[in-house]
């Protein structure tokens, strides 16, 4: 920071001590219930993390006899490993002296943290639901592009645009954190404008567990929020044969043995009209509570439960991508 005000030097301090924690209200995969493998590289040398990995989930031999390589006889875990590049995501903004004098310190200094720190949160979790997705982290504009096993039993020919929800094993990716999110700011005298920027540098790599597919499966259905077409939207029956492929394949749970679900807004609104028709539930059987709570309570928890994840929406993964 450059500076010569005192007000401005103030603003800075509390856009500082701020930042971070409207970071970490914002961004959803940094979550150790999303992501249980986590690496702060924050001051090693180099960009990049090698991360040994355990390939795949064999059965052991129920019955060994003697002498017998149990190597060489299929139940190797064969581990290998993945190498995870963090990058840079970044976000600034012009404030005018007139914006600080006319606006107050105090407006300024809201505006600001809350728009820095949710640009750089979004920017986190669209390079990370991409390389789930697909494993890079461009933007996708084709459903070809999602390599993951599509649970939806849609083909790409039924659907015109798309979005992709996500059911994940806490596994599937693992996160790393080069610079936590920092703030930078310079008094451009030449225009009267005060420069704000943040930054943040991090990655995530997908880690494979040996089979066709990884710790993911993809749910991709209409991206329309009033789609007419009930069989393109997106349905509990997508979500439960994405957590039986997941637990077919050993994929692990957290804790509480649950997958996570992280839908699309399109996807949790096709969800919320599937469960207003299930069993005469409405806002009238459930005493006082709206329609909408009680579909976002039956989602966190009857239903959660009953299909063996936990319910999130994100405007951050893949949206509005054509078909094939």
């Amino acid at each position: 920071m450059a500076t010569t005000t005192a007000g401005i030097a103030e603003l800075y301090s509390d856009v500082v001590a701020d930042l971070i924690s409207f970071y970490d209200n914002f961004v959803l995969l940094p979550n150790q219930q999303l992501i249980v493998n986590q690496y702060n590289l924050t001051g090693a040398i180099g960009n990049t993390v090698k991360i040994p990995l355990t390939n795949s989930w064999p059965a052991g031999n129920s019955s060994v006899g003697d002498n017998i390589d149990l190597i060489n006889a299929g139940f190797d875990f064969n581990p290998g490993a993945v190498s995870l590049t963090v990058g840079k995501r970044g976000a600034g903004s012009l404030v005018s002296e007139e914006s600080l004098e006319d606006g107050g310190f105090e407006t300024v200094r809201n505006a600001v943290v809350t728009r820095l720190s949710r640009a750089i949160a979004q920017a986190t979790d669209k390079a990370g639901f991409n390389i789930l997705a697909s494993g890079a982290e461009a933007d996708l504009t084709d459903i070809a592009n999602v390599d993951i096993t599509n649970d939806s039993g849609l083909a790409n020919s039924d659907l015109t645009t798309a979005d992709v929800s996500f059911v994940m094993s806490p596994e599937a990716m693992a996160y790393a954190v080069k610079r936590e999110p920092t703030v930078k700011m310079f008094e451009d005298i030449q225009n009267d404008n005060h420069q704000m920027v943040a930054t943040v540098r991090n990655g995530f790599v997908r880690t494979p567990n040996g089979n066709s597919d990884q710790m993911v499966r993809a749910i991709i259905a209409s991206d329309l929020i009033g789609e007419s077409n009930a069989s393109l939207r997106a349905s509990l029956d997508m979500v439960s044969t994405s957590v039986a492929n997941l637990r077919k394949l050993n994929a692990p749970t957290d804790d509480s043995g649950f997958y996570a679900a992280v839908v699309s807004a399109a996807h949790e609104f096709h969800l919320a009209k599937e469960l207003n028709g299930i069993g005469g539930i409405s806002s009238g059987s459930i005493g006082s509570i709206s329609q909408d709570l009680a579909n976002q309570a039956l989602l966190e928890g009857l239903i959660g439960q009953a299909v063996g994840c936990r319910f999130y929406r994100s405007n951050n993964v893949p949206s509005g991508i054509a078909s094939a």
